[in-house]
């Protein structure tokens, strides 16, 4: 069946939906000691304006936003990578109309 293409430290999450965000957990918090680090994201808005924050925990510090008009998209390949707070999960906020939504994140869990 071939390689396994995610090595064990490595993490995809996605949500898809046509509600809006509050707090959604994308990625669960590690174990103590730990973070998440995150090196691509790909959000695509929807038919309205809406705003998407990326959270360093559950109404956390937001890390990333993408501010997008009516079917806009956003993609970043990050050089550096966003480094949450350990044992903190990426939690997603969004704000305007409530239609189809995707966000995507891409990212590794290291100390």
């Amino acid at each position: 069946m071939g390689q396994k293409h995610w090595n064990s430290n490595e993490f995809n999450a996605r949500l898809a939906s046509d509600t809006a965000w509050t707090n959604a957990s994308l990625q669960a918090a590690p174990a103590a000691g730990v973070r998440l680090y995150i090196t691509d994201i790909c959000i695509f808005g929807g038919a309205t304006a809406r705003i998407f924050s990326l959270l360093d925990g559950s109404g956390g510090t937001t890390i990333y936003k993408a501010s997008l008009a009516a079917n806009g998209f956003c993609e970043a390949h990050l050089q550096v990578p966003l480094r949450l707070t350990a044992a903190t999960a990426l939690c997603l906020t969004s704000s305007g109309a409530s239609v189809a939504a995707f966000v995507g994140v891409n990212g590794y869990i290291s100390n």
